[in-house]
């Protein structure tokens, strides 16, 4: 007899696609560009576009979000200097902007080779994790492998050699990467049992690897972060600084543009090993650039470093050295920094932006800066009065010794993740799919896992639930 296990399924019923539209689920910022996807899918751009990093077919700058193409099933975006890139739910890889380098792995490069519409890097669609740095790309497949193009002069593709890559190459033998962040200089990784790995340049003691500035650039992944095993998420900044969390929630740096306050320790001198900003131990996500912005567990959002376009968000232009906290009003879900402004969601999937505006990458409609909390657009009509009750998510046979089916209901066509984590918080399977409206049924072969418990999340745009399952 098959066994049910229950946890509440709250979904959203829309009331129209015009409600839909109004919603964004993901944000990225390149130096002076943004990108984002709605809850519909849809890709949306908007900033500098002199390399075409906006991906609307021309090099026209855009001062309000423009979509992208008609395609409603992008999943997953970043973006760095000049480029963009983007995942499909089926798991193909895009890329457009700046190909100098050959970062946009098509197999040109060069001044003349800029892409102005998302361009599919290779056939292959299995492409997990996406990471933009600059003149080089980045990314993880679903095999746990690691692999990236583009320049690599200096070595910093991680192959220990110094040719140019113009399509994806991989990096060493490894089949166990879990998470990559590049930076413009260096790169950052973290393997399934939680060690922490860079490359690259070690720029003002952004690695812990090494002499800064003196030693030499580090060409194949390298263990760093104090050699220890619970480091948890990553954040490589365009120069010189790093951000880590680790698994006990706790805060911690390399690195700096220490004269900016970025280190976040109080003081303004970069540091060479990994450094832990404050005592906090309830962080739940990074974001890094010539000034840093995360979140923590209960929504709260905090910011720290460069001043320079308002982008703390504040209400002044002045530099801080700890983090201070700012939108005190709104719970938040998520914050990417550019070089010189900021954009972030709030909990109810509201897009607000802030900082220097010179290319109109807030998105407001100006070229004005803004050094307060800027809402673009409107409101996301998506709010929790309008939530209902819907059925449940399941798992049987629960316990299992190979194959469990997922069950759960949809009050609407949806772009829905699951993710399976073993005990020790550790992603050990992630796919993205369209689901329909009313029942739907995912099957997964467990035969191969240990023998203990995991826990399995599925969520959409604004929704979770998470329910646990026996391997025996």
């Amino acid at each position: 007899m098959k066994t049910f296990k229950t946890l509440a399924f709250l979904f959203l019923v829309l009331v129209s696609q015009n409600a839909v539209s109004q919603c964004w689920t993901q944000i990225a910022a390149g130096d002076y560009h943004t990108v984002a996807i709605k809850s519909d899918g849809t890709l949306w751009a908007w900033g500098l576009n002199d390399k075409g990093q906006l991906g609307d077919g021309t090099t026209v700058n855009k001062n309000v979000p423009t979509q992208i193409g008609t395609d409603t099933d992008w999943a997953t975006i970043d973006a760095l200097a000049n480029n963009s890139l983007a995942l499909k739910i089926d798991g193909s890889l895009w890329a457009w902007g700046d190909n100098y380098g050959g970062q946009n792995g098509n197999g040109n490069h060069g001044t003349g080779a800029i892409n102005t519409i998302p361009t599919q890097v290779g056939t292959s669609n299995d492409w997990l994790k996406i990471t933009s740095g600059a003149l080089r790309t980045f990314a993880l497949k679903s095999n746990g492998t690691l692999w990236g193009w583009g320049q690599n002069l200096e070595g910093y593709l991680g192959t220990g050699e110094f040719t140019n890559h113009y399509t994806p190459i991989q990096i060493g033998s490894a089949i166990d990467w879990l998470d990559v962040d590049a930076g413009g200089n260096n790169v950052l990784a973290i393997k399934t049992n939680h060690t922490l790995w860079g490359w690259g340049l070690n720029k003002a003691g952004s690695l812990a690897i090494g002499i800064p500035d003196i030693g030499p650039i580090i060409t194949v992944p390298t263990q760093t972060g104090n050699n220890s095993a619970d480091w948890l998420k990553i954040s490589a900044g365009i120069c010189c600084s790093t951000k880590m969390i680790k698994t006990d929630g706790s805060l911690w740096a390399m690195g700096g543009i220490g004269n900016l306050g970025n280190v976040g320790n109080g003081g303004t001198a970069n540091v060479n090993t990994p450094t832990l900003i404050g005592t906090g131990t309830d962080w739940n996500s990074v974001s890094t650039s010539n000034h840093t912005a995360a979140t923590k567990n209960n929504g709260s959002l905090w910011i720290w470093g460069s001043n320079f376009g308002g982008q703390l968000g504040d209400g002044t232009f002045i530099n801080r050295t700890n983090p201070f906290q700012i939108g005190t009003d709104k719970t938040w879900l998520s914050v990417k920094t550019g070089t010189f402004h900021t954009v972030a969601l709030s909990s109810d999937n509201t897009l607000y932006a802030w900082g220097w505006n010179n290319y109109g990458q807030l998105g407001d409609g100006t070229f004005v800066e803004k050094n307060v909390i800027t809402q673009i657009g409107n409101s996301c009509p998506l709010i929790t009065t309008e939530f209902n009750l819907n059925e449940s998510l399941q798992v049987y046979p629960n316990p299992t010794s190979s194959t469990s089916i997922i069950r759960y209901h949809l009050l609407e066509n949806a772009k829905v993740t699951i993710v399976i984590t073993n005990n020790l918080g550790q992603i050990v399977f992630q796919k993205i799919k369209p689901s329909a409206l009313g029942e739907n049924l995912e099957s997964i072969d467990l035969s191969t896992y240990g023998t203990g418990v995991y826990f399995i999340t599925v969520n959409t745009y604004n929704q979770q639930a998470t329910i646990k399952v026996i391997k025996h």
